[in-house]
């Protein structure tokens, strides 16, 4: 069995702030457009402390100007936020699916479950970034609806069954020291992560991923004992 991990996201897959532009919809990077137009419109907030005592009565009418300023800021926070939960709910349903890097430059690609993104906060969009407490995923790539999820393995050619992306994930496993204690609790452990990540795809039986990772298992176990 190979030990060749993941180098990358699918070729399909686009940087998350790609994806942003492309998935959510239109009329809200319209609503975007308009609410940073009137954010960069707002007139600055009055500096008290420059001013004469003439100018007082004119800071009186630049406090409702102040106060449009907090308006407009306030509505592009509540835009963009909209923005980033409509991104979200296509990631929770797995209408979308993502990859993301652990540890870069040289940590390990993953597909981000879609379960995982009701804890998940995006944070940065340009850097393809979200978090869980202190757990981050960084470069985040988006994989479109129907596109080749199979991620580079750097071999020739790509995994094209479930069954060879279920392997290259119990060699992450392996190398983590996750594996569970039976070849049997492995396999439903695979299993589980599988249709986690893979929601759209047929996935492999217990006993096939038994009889597939046998080998490989009792090789693993031999090792450690």
């Amino acid at each position: 069995m190979t030990d060749q991990k993941p180098y990358g996201p699918p070729p399909d897959a686009i940087p998350l702030s790609d994806a942003m532009k492309e998935y959510v919809p239109a009329e809200m990077w319209e609503e975007h457009a308009r609410a940073t137009e009137a954010r960069k419109n707002a007139p600055k907030r009055p500096s008290y402390l420059s001013m004469s005592v003439r100018d007082w009565q004119d800071a009186k009418d630049s406090h409702a100007a102040a106060n449009r300023t907090r308006s407009a800021r306030a509505d592009l926070h509540r835009v963009w936020n909209g923005m980033l939960a409509a991104m979200k709910a296509k990631l929770e349903t797995g209408e979308l699916t993502a990859f993301g890097q652990e540890d870069p430059p040289f940590g390990p690609w993953h597909a981000i479950p879609a379960p995982a993104w009701r804890q998940l906060r995006i944070t940065n969009v340009r850097k393809g970034e979200a978090s869980v407490g202190s757990n981050i995923v960084h470069d985040i790539h988006i994989l479109p609806p129907d596109a080749d999820d199979h991620m580079p393995t750097g071999t020739p050619g790509r995994p094209k069954k479930g069954i060879d992306i279920i392997r290259i994930e119990f060699q992450r496993r392996v190398d983590a020291g996750e594996i569970a204690e039976s070849l049997a609790a492995e396999a439903r452990a695979l299993q589980a992560w599988y249709r986690e990540t893979y929601p759209r795809r047929d996935c492999p039986t217990t006993k096939t991923i038994e009889n597939n990772l046998r080998e490989a298992w009792r090789a693993v176990r031999l090792r450690t004992a």
